[in-house]
């Protein structure tokens, strides 16, 4: 049985999220790459301020102003597939696709308003160090989660609503 979630709930996450990750970036802006400090939280986990001008994992960082506008402009185009194609989805492919769109959005707004995207999240174990993200990244990661448990685990795992 597939169970459709509606637009406007669809909607209402997916601008949720592209606000929650403008306010952490924000703070992150304010607080640690104005004085660029690092804030240590764990033994594992700190907030340290990266630019990333490239796409995941620091790729494509010397691609320059051609990169900003092409990866803004694809991420921008995806999102709003993403958005219309969620809409004929079952709910957890629904939700993956929402989430998917608004991490895009927030990094594409990022490429828009400073060139780059902002990170701060890093996780390390001594001095080996994941790659700096953002609560963007996650949302995807959780999302791209959400549509590949949706296609390989649940009843409700046809792509499209007939």
């Amino acid at each position: 049985m597939k169970r459709n979630i509606g637009i406007f709930n669809l909607l209402l996450v997916f601008f949720t999220f592209v606000a929650l990750d403008y306010l952490t970036k924000l703070w992150a802006i304010k607080t640690l790459f104005i004085q660029a400090q690092s804030i240590s939280l764990t033994s594992f986990l700190s907030m340290t301020p990266v630019w990333n001008s490239g796409i995941s994992f620091g790729f494509f960082q010397d691609s320059g102003e051609i990169g900003r506008y092409a990866f803004t402009t694809f991420a921008i185009l995806v999102s709003v597939w993403l958005i219309f194609s969620s809409f004929k989805l079952p709910r957890y492919s629904s939700i993956g696709f929402i989430l998917i769109a608004s991490g895009a959005t927030g990094n594409a707004i990022d490429r828009i308003l400073y060139g780059k995207v902002v990170d701060f999240i890093d996780f390390y174990i001594d001095d080996l160090h994941w790659p700096a993200f953002n609560l963007a990244d996650t949302i995807i990661f959780i999302g791209a989660f959400l549509f590949l448990f949706n296609q390989y685990f649940t009843a409700e795992s046809s792509y499209y609503e007939k």
